[in-house]
């Protein structure tokens, strides 16, 4: 395999400054440039930070995919009991660690700092955010494809993990105190004064003044430019719910405090947006002496339709990546996947990207946000995706969305959204457009 042109040109940005963010679009290959890049430089010591699945399942195959075969050999993916990581991390100079593990290699110094999704790295005052500004290296390289997910306030976390801002090796009572200042300065809150426990940051500062500073360290492509793909169809499939469906949301929409700009705003926002974003499923979830127990209606006619399309799909040949965000909901599409005789597996299966690019299985069940970062699944020739709920966080959305969507995809990727009509699906689905078009703008100022 050969790099392409761009991939080059994000090598050649990274040999200039040892302060990098790659806001690379989906599908362009980032990962493969990054080791290209390490492969090129041969740094003494790399720590490679990613999501979980990534970590285990990306970089160093990757690696052997592209034939760099000295640098694979040096990867070691940190994984076990917590004894055998420490070993690993003792033994080994080229670290692969997911994100949840970083606290294993705080106040460590490497020669190369990499950070697989940098928008992990969002929340100024969590624990992950501590670790990984403890970590002293001479190049620190975040990567992402979507950098401003749901705003501009996502920018301050972001930089400081980069080492913007002096945050380096700083306490979290000093950053949080910086992260303060610095929303002050540049945000208003909408709700203030409101009497409601929630927060709604407005930019007041103009885009462009906000990453001024930072802006000659972005190196950025947008996946539209670059993407030599069949055009990519967003196909949107509105359910009318049952009667009885209908009703029983309206009786708990009016639970709901109060709506502003699309957003749903309340006193207990998450667990009621949560049981009506369910009941548009047929289910809601109860807390009883049991603890939280899911409870069905007699049927549900969007998982119906959801189940009633993949057939149809799988019955024309084509293989389905199916999106599911609640546990009951994926236990219950199992059930009908089941009846209709459909082969399928999820994230669970250690043999589940195998079993896809093999064609093994017609349908692949996974959370959106377990499978929205850096797996490569469009090796088998698939090109249907089904949002069977629909995330309300745009990263989430746009990530996922990309696992088909990538370069070398000779067929044209259809992505189909399910959504209850005159319920808060259609206003996630809103709010996410919205999340969109702040994301561009950012692109468009930096590339």
């Amino acid at each position: 395999m050969k790099l392409h042109n761009y991939q080059q040109r994000i090598i050649d940005f990274c040999k200039t400054t040892d302060k990098v963010i790659l806001s690379v679009g989906c599908g362009l290959g980032k990962t493969a440039s990054i080791l290209h890049y390490i492969d090129a430089v041969k740094p003494k010591s790399v720590l490679i930070v990613a999501p979980k699945r990534v970590a285990e399942h990306v970089w160093k195959q990757e690696a052997e995919n592209w034939g760099l075969l000295e640098t694979a050999n040096k990867l070691t993916i940190v994984v076990g009991t917590a004894a055998k990581r420490a070993k690993l991390i003792r033994d080994n100079l080229y670290l692969v660690i997911g994100r949840d593990n970083l606290a294993d290699v705080r106040g460590m110094s490497f020669d190369l700092l990499v950070m697989d999704e940098l928008t992990s790295f969002k929340n100024v005052s969590s624990n992950r955010m501590d670790a990984v500004c403890s970590i002293r290296a001479k190049q620190r390289i975040g990567m992402t494809g979507t950098f401003l997910t749901n705003g501009a306030i996502d920018c301050f976390g972001q930089f400081a993990a980069v080492g913007f801002g002096g945050m380096e090796n700083a306490t979290k009572r000093y950053r949080v105190s910086a992260f303060y200042r610095w929303r002050a300065t540049h945000f208003q809150d909408l709700l203030a004064g409101s009497g409601l426990q929630f927060h709604k940051w407005k930019l007041v500062t103009p885009l462009e003044k906000l990453i001024e500073n930072v802006k000659p360290y972005i190196f950025t492509l947008d996946s539209a430019d670059w993407l030599e793909i069949p055009a990519v169809e967003h196909i949107n499939h509105e359910v009318e719910l049952s009667a009885a469906e209908m009703n029983e949301y309206l009786r708990l929409n009016t639970m709901l405090n109060c709506e502003l700009d699309d957003e749903i705003i309340s006193f207990n926002e998450n667990q009621k947006f949560a049981k009506l974003q369910t009941l548009c499923d047929g289910f809601v979830y109860v807390d009883d002496d049991m603890g939280t127990t899911p409870v069905r209606s007699e049927w549900s006619t969007k998982l119906d339709e959801v189940a009633d399309f993949v057939d149809r799909c799988v019955s024309e040949g084509e293989q389905v990546l199916l999106f599911y965000a609640f546990r009951e909901e994926k236990a219950w599409l199992e059930e009908k996947l089941k009846k209709l005789h459909l082969k399928f597996t999820d994230v669970k299966d250690k043999r589940f990207m195998e079993k896809w690019n093999e064609g093994e299985v017609e349908v692949l069940l996974g959370h959106g946000q377990s499978m929205s970062h850096g797996l490569n699944l469009q090796n088998s020739g698939a090109r249907i995706m089904v949002w069977s709920t629909i995330p309300y966080d745009y990263e989430i959305f746009s990530q996922a969305n990309a696992r088909l969507a990538r370069q070398g995809q000779q067929r044209g990727v259809q992505i189909h959204t399910f959504i209850a009509k005159n319920t808060v699906e259609k206003k996630k689905l809103i709010a996410l457009k919205s999340k969109e078009k702040i994301s561009q703008d950012f692109v468009n100022l930096t590339k």
